[in-house]
């Protein structure tokens, strides 16, 4: 197999971690999973582990902007968000489902214990969370920047105050005129 990357170098096989077979590029450190080992042992590991923030800073490389070929299938693969607010990508082949692993993307979900749910990864639900958040992120810059702290702390404590109030609408039209006290 040849490595997506260097394109030249062939793949060597290695055990990646618990028993899970891999191809590894010693040129470039990038990692090979098919996709009937890591669900073989995906369903031998058993149970999540839960998610958490990371610990240290691992640094994928994220610099690869080239299309890559799957090393099995000779296909293109395709390209799916890991997390909000980064460029970390992982490459999928949509013909055998197999997965690139950039030099230490592995490790940078491993450390995130995320790498036992690296199939959700390239799922619906899993790629609109991360749109969600996104924009949640960017519209909170947004209100920070244009309002100032002090006002945006303040409207998010009347918004939540607001929330479940059983007078909401009457409030909101209080706050909404002009002049709420003309007819």
């Amino acid at each position: 197999m040849k490595c997506p990357v260097c394109k030249i170098d062939s793949l060597g096989s290695i055990t990646l971690v618990e028993d899970l077979p891999a191809n590894h590029c010693a040129n470039c450190g990038g990692v090979w999973i098919s996709s009937n080992a890591y669900i073989a042992w995906r369903k031998a590991k058993g149970e999540d582990l839960p998610q958490k923030q990371a610990g240290s800073n691992i640094d994928p490389n994220w610099n690869v902007n080239e299309l890559k070929l799957c090393p099995e299938s000779g296909h293109i693969m395709a390209r799916y968000k890991v997390l909000p607010d980064t460029e970390f990508y992982l490459d999928r082949c949509g013909h055998c489902n197999g997965i690139w692993f950039d030099k230490n993307e592995w490790d940078a979900l491993v450390e995130r214990n995320l790498h036992d749910n690296v199939n959700e990864f390239f799922t619906r639900p899993w790629q609109d969370n991360l749109h969600m958040a996104e924009t949640r992120n960017h519209l909170e810059k947004f209100y920070l920047e244009k309002l100032g702290a002090e006002d945006y702390e303040r409207i998010q404590r009347v918004r939540e105050w607001l929330e479940d109030h059983p007078k909401r609408g009457m409030l909101t039209a209080f706050l909404q005129a002009d002049d709420p006290y003309a007819i």
